[in-house]
C-alpha cells in the first residue's frame, strides 16, 4: 500500500499546494470542494451509527462558515463567525421546534456537531492563509506541520512500534509512533521557520509540539467515531490512504491550534 500513498502524495500535494499560493477564488473553490467531500464523508459515518442529519443544515452549515471566513471583511472575521455559529444553532433548535414532536434531537445534535467539526474547523486555515503578510507561508507551515506528523508517526510505528496508545480506539497507534511524529513536526518546522518565517528556535519546537499534538488528537477522534460507525476507512477516494477524513482528521485539529498559535505567540 506504500506506493499507493506515495502516489496520492505526488498527484495530490502539488495541487493543493498551488490552490493555497493562488489564495483567491480558485482557493476558495478547492476549499469547498474539499469540505463538501469531507462532509459527505462524515455524514456516511453518522448515517452508519445511526444517525441520519439533515442535509441541508448539515451541508449548509459547514459551507456557510467557510464561506464566511472568506468573505468578511479584514479584522471582523472572529465576529462574523460567532454570528454564524449562533444563527445556525438557533436554525437546529427552531427545526426541533417546527417538528416537534416528530424531531429526532440525535440527528439535529449529529447535524449541529457535524457542521462545526468540518466547516468550522476548516475555516481557520482560510482565516491563516488571509493574514497579512505572511499568509501563504504560515498556512503552508501548518500543511507541512501536518504532514510532517503523519509522516513521522507512520514509519516510526511501523518500525519501531511496540507500546499502544489507546487500543481501544486505535488499536494501531502507538507511543512509538507519537514520538516519532512530534520529532519529525518539530525539525521540520524548525528548518521551515529559518528559512520562510523569522521565528526563534524555541517558537519553532513549542508550535512544532502542539500541531503535532493537535494532529494526533484530530486522528484519535476519527478512529473513535469510526469504531462507532464499524467502518475501516471514511472513504476509498484516495488510494492508500482511504478517504479524505482519513487524510485530514489531524488537519481539521492543526488548522485552529495553528491559527491561535499565530494570533498570541505571533
Amino acid at each position: 500500500m506504500l506506493w499507493k500513498r506515495v502516489l496520492t502524495a505526488v498527484v495530490g500535494i502539488p495541487l493543493f499546494v498551488s490552490l493555497l499560493y493562488e489564495g483567491r477564488y480558485l482557493f476558495l473553490v478547492g476549499m469547498v470542494v474539499l469540505t463538501t467531500v469531507l462532509l459527505s464523508e462524515l455524514r456516511q459515518m453518522l448515517c452508519r451509527a445511526d444517525l441520519v442529519p439533515p442535509s441541508l443544515f448539515f451541508y449548509g452549515g459547514g459551507l456557510a462558515y467557510l464561506l464566511i471566513s472568506y468573505f468578511a471583511p479584514s479584522g471582523k472575521e472572529g465576529e462574523l463567525l460567532w454570528i454564524g455559529l449562533t444563527l445556525i444553532l438557533l436554525l437546529h433548535l427552531l427545526l426541533f421546534l417546527v417538528l416537534f414532536p416528530k424531531t429526532d434531537l440525535a440527528q439535529l445534535s449529529a447535524s449541529f456537531l457535524g457542521s462545526c467539526y468540518v466547516g468550522l474547523l476548516l475555516s481557520f486555515f482560510i482565516l491563516l492563509r488571509k493574514s497579512e503578510p505572511l499568509g501563504f507561508q504560515e498556512a503552508l507551515l501548518v500543511l507541512v506541520a501536518t504532514w510532517a506528523y503523519d509522516t513521522g508517526a507512520y514509519f516510526a510505528g511501523c518500525f519501531c512500534g511496540r507500546h499502544f496508545l489507546l487500543p481501544h480506539v486505535s488499536p494501531n497507534k502507538t507511543v512509538e509512533g507519537v514520538l516519532g511524529g512530534l520529532v519529525s513536526t518539530c525539525l521540520v518546522t524548525l528548518v521551515f521557520s529559518a528559512f520562510f518565517l523569522p521565528r526563534s528556535g524555541i517558537w519553532a519546537v513549542v508550535f512544532g509540539v502542539l500541531v503535532g499534538i493537535s494532529v494526533q488528537l484530530g486522528d484519535l477522534v476519527e478512529s473513535a467515531l469510526k469504531r462507532v460507525s464499524k467502518v475501516k476507512d471514511s472513504g476509498s477516494l484516495l488510494p492508500g490512504h482511504g478517504g479524505f477524513f482519513d487524510r485530514f482528521d489531524g488537519f481539521l485539529w492543526s488548522c485552529p491550534t495553528a491559527y491561535f498559535f499565530f494570533k498570541f505567540f505571533g
